[in-house]
This record gives structure tokens, C-alpha cells and sequence, in this order.
């Protein structure tokens, strides 16, 4: 039976540590009732910008791909950097790691970071 809470332990941990990666912290906040409906909207808000800065550094780093790896790693995919999403930026970082170099594969992880 304790393996099951090890596993459960770890798991929380887990889930705690890709928040931090992606910039988020953990905050308790006491409020009048009636006001709990209107806090969570705004701290779904402030999350929502927080995914908009992850999607703006995937951008900058497929164009970076783009430039560097186009012709050898990339060649059969077709996603505009401009307006590519984090589910692109997977699969970029899926081609990166596959069939690129240990630059490729570097730069495949930092996308694979943000997509998660």
C-alpha cells in the first residue's frame, strides 16, 4: 500500500514542478463568498495571458527552426510561424528531436517544454 502513495506523491509533485516550468504559482487567497465566482474568472484570465506568452515564444522558436532547419528536418511540414498554436509546436518538436542533429534536438526539446 505504500507504493500507492509514493505514486500519488509523485504525481502531485510532477504536476507541480511543469506549473512552475511554465511560469505559474500557486496562490491561496481568502475572499467574501459572493466575490469567488468573479476572482476565478480574472485568475482564468491572468492564466489565459500566461498561454498567450507560451504560444509567443513557440512562435519565435519554430521560426527559429524554420530558418535553421527547414531544408533537413522540416521539409515535408507546413506550419506558418506566425500563426502556429502550441499542438504545431509538438509536432516541430517531434520532427526536430527525430531527424535533426543535437542542435535540432535541443531546440526540439524547448518546443516540446512549451507544448506540454
Amino acid at each position: 500500500m505504500p507504493s500507492a502513495t509514493v505514486g500519488v506523491n509523485e504525481r502531485v509533485y510532477q504536476s507541480r514542478q511543469r506549473r512552475r516550468r511554465a511560469g505559474l504559482k500557486r496562490v491561496e487567497v481568502f475572499v467574501p463568498v459572493e466575490q469567488a465566482d468573479q476572482l476565478k474568472a480574472y485568475a482564468a484570465q491572468l492564466r489565459e495571458g500566461s498561454q498567450s506568452e507560451s504560444v509567443k515564444e513557440a512562435r519565435k522558436l519554430i521560426a527559429k527552426a524554420y530558418r535553421k532547419f527547414h531544408a533537413s528536418c522540416l521539409d515535408n511540414i507546413d506550419v506558418d510561424p506566425e500563426k502556429a498554436g502550441l499542438p504545431d509546436a509538438a509536432v516541430i518538436a517531434a520532427a526536430l528531436m527525430h531527424r535533426g542533429n543535437s542542435e535540432a534536438y535541443k531546440l526540439g526539446q524547448k518546443l516540446r517544454r512549451l507544448a506540454k
